[in-house]
């Protein structure tokens, strides 16, 4: 696949300047650049094309325009979703949970850019969408809450109005992104407000308004974004990109200009090529930072622009591509969906006054009574319920050693707000009695460190076997006698009993006996504590009354059952 490095090759050659070395690349030109020469367009794929530009102090820049198709391009349809992992720096795995996944309408680099600028307006800076929506939330996963919409070549597409604003959504009453500018997919006709003659809206509320996503007026069909980069490993900032003219026109700095437009304080902001296509480029080590900082990544890949929002080491990244509602996987520097890792938009805000506050949920926690030598485990969540990203130190559990820390996910994670992380604690009684231990989960929190009060008792569980008799009956019937009841057999004890053997006897005595006559043997493979088991008994003595008798159930007859208690697996029925 050709770089864009190509397009620099052509600029050379063509160059007003007819210069023979090597143009120099500035990363901050000085201010008021102006464009001599401009290299030919570079078609890489269907869905990205380059165009170097020189300048009047010889500095190069690529412009690159990126329209990732609304669906996943042919064969790629069946993409693997993952679930997130818990946060596990320490581990090589981390992932920020609170990244809305939002589906494309309007453009990817728009909506790739509102899936971070919605994590933002989750974590602490609640300007960003202040919609009826959601209380003034921007949904975490599903977009469906403000319905779709159908453009005139019939293709429907999901409403978003942090994506791109549009006239009866969220309350709006006036037109808006999708009013003014969209036509269709790829249309390069003149945007609607400048065919129609009308006013366009003025921007506020939609990162795409900003990015200039799908406006004819900056040169973007609709669906395209464009940024500029310099081809080389050096990143060009946003404050460099206000020397040159087309500044304006990078979807980079219109995200700068959103977050400025809804009150934040941007700090980093640059675009730059990524190490797979240039040593030295923005590379996995730095893309890891961002994302334990808390800061989801805006990755382009050569026609379609993605967010990363976690990582598994060695090179795994987790990523939402825009076409669902799901997470996926990609390898750092390869392709995804055919298309290669290009670039990064970086865009970062300045912490917002706010405060961290610990929650720990259950607390306390009791275990209650579990059988000796067993082990059961109870998930803690440790959650952010304020308004600045919280520390976790590292957590220890004190008291009992029957307690112990399972699954440690917290230990060294900072939470952001309305985040959490879990950690199990399992209980494995060795001894019977009352066990108690203390789990400790220091952080920047300023009430310090959060404890949770935890307690089990260690009991040795054993079934308890006994029986009842019900339907007790004699009858004759042509002159037969038959005895007949129903024996149950409960486990009233705290453990199930396996094996279980019942002998009925039919007696002239209640008390049993060797003489007894055994009528029946039953069997019962498990018989759980609190559940029982009923047989039916039913047994012919002849045509001679028999008198007064006794059934006699024996439970267990040869002791193989521990118990809790023995004395009571004897059940008599009494038959006048």
């Amino acid at each position: 696949m050709r770089r864009p490095s190509t397009a620099f090759c052509s600029l050379v050659v063509i160059s007003l300047l007819a210069t023979l070395f090597t143009l120099p690349v500035y990363a901050q030109p000085p201010a008021d650049k102006v464009p001599v020469a401009q290299g030919p367009l570079k078609r890489v794929n269907p869905y990205f094309s380059t165009q170097a530009t020189l300048y009047s102090d010889d500095s190069v820049l690529q412009r690159a325009d990126i329209n990732g198709p609304p669906k996943p391009p042919y064969g790629y349809h069946i993409r693997a979703t993952i679930s997130l992992p818990a946060p596990m720096p320490a581990a090589g795995v981390n992932a920020l949970t609170e990244v809305p996944a939002f589906r494309w309408v309007f453009g990817c680099s728009a909506v790739s850019g509102s899936m971070i600028a919605g994590y933002y307006d989750r974590t602490g800076y609640p300007n960003i969408y202040t919609g009826p929506t959601g209380g003034g939330v921007v949904p975490l996963a599903e977009d469906t809450a403000w319905g779709e919409w159908t453009d005139k070549t019939g293709d429907v597409y999901p409403n978003n109005p942090l994506i791109g604003s549009h006239m009866g959504v969220d309350g709006r009453t006036t037109r808006g992104s999708i009013d003014d500018y969209w036509i269709s997919y790829l249309s390069s006709l003149k945007d609607p407000y400048l065919s129609g003659g009308w006013t366009q809206h003025t921007w506020g509320d939609s990162v795409g308004d900003y990015m200039k996503t799908s406006q004819s007026a900056y040169n973007n069909v609709d669906g395209s974004t464009s940024f500029y980069y310099i081809d080389a490993a050096t990143p060009l900032t946003c404050a460099a990109m206000e020397g040159y003219r087309e500044a304006s026109l990078d979807g980079t700095y219109g995200r700068k200009l959103f977050y400025e437009a809804r009150g934040y304080t941007v700090t980093d902001c640059y675009t730059q090529m990524t190490d797979n296509v240039h040593a030295g480029g923005f590379s996995y080590a730095q893309y890891k930072g961002e994302i334990d900082a808390g800061r989801p990544v805006f990755l382009n890949l050569e026609g379609h622009s993605i967010v990363g929002v976690g990582y598994e080491d060695p090179n795994t990244v987790h990523i939402h591509d825009t076409w669902d509602n799901s997470a996926h996987n990609m390898t750092w520097g390869g392709s995804y969906s055919g298309m290669a890792l290009w670039g990064v938009s970086i865009v970062n805000l300045a912490s917002t006054a706010g405060t961290p506050n610990i929650s720990v949920l259950p607390s306390p926690y009791d275990f209650g009574s579990r059988g000796l030598n067993t082990t059961t485990t109870q998930a803690f969540t440790v959650a952010n319920t304020g308004t600045a990203p919280l520390a976790v130190g590292a957590l220890s559990l004190s008291g009992a050693a029957d307690f112990k820390i399972a699954t440690d996910n917290c230990s060294g994670v900072t939470v952001s707000p309305s985040a959490n992380c879990t950690v199990q604690v399992s209980f494995t009684p060795n001894s019977e009695g009352a066990q108690s231990a203390t789990l400790a989960i220091p952080s920047d929190d300023p009430d310090g460190t959060a404890t949770v009060s935890i307690t089990g008792r260690g009991v040795n569980l054993l079934p308890d076997l006994y029986g009842a008799w019900s339907k007790v009956n004699k009858t004759q019937k042509r002159g037969s006698y038959t005895v007949s009841g129903t024996l149950t057999t409960f486990n009233a004890g705290t453990a199930n009993a396996s094996g279980v053997t019942v002998n009925v006897y039919l007696s002239t005595d209640p008390a049993p006996s060797g003489d007894d006559t055994l009528i029946g043997t039953y069997k019962f493979n498990s018989i759980a504590a609190g559940a029982s088991r009923a047989t039916s008994i039913r047994y012919s003595t002849g045509s001679t009354d028999p008198g007064n008798l006794y059934l006699i159930g024996v439970i267990d007859p040869a002791n193989t059952i521990t118990e809790s208690k023995e004395s009571n697996n004897t059940a008599v029925g009494d038959i006048p």
